[in-house]
């Protein structure tokens, strides 16, 4: 029920074994989350970052003290 604002992919290092970084922003009920995942497999870092903007929707963080 998530929708896909944002799919973005960066390289963090160069070379044939280099790091890609995924990003990407969900939405869902008004709410706008971002994930990120970081790996030498494309894939492996977008299925990352993707289940970790899902678990940002799904669990909703109250801060008590916000200035902390």
């Amino acid at each position: 029920g998530a929708e896909l604002l944002l799919y973005s992919v960066n390289n963090i290092t160069s070379g044939t074994d280099s790091q890609g970084e995924v990003t990407v922003r969900l939405s869902k009920a008004g709410r706008i989350v971002n994930g990120q995942g970081a790996d030498t497999d494309i894939v492996v870092a977008s299925a990352t970052a993707y289940i970790n903007a899902l678990n940002k929707l799904h669990f909703k963080l109250e801060r008590v003290n916000p200035q902390v």
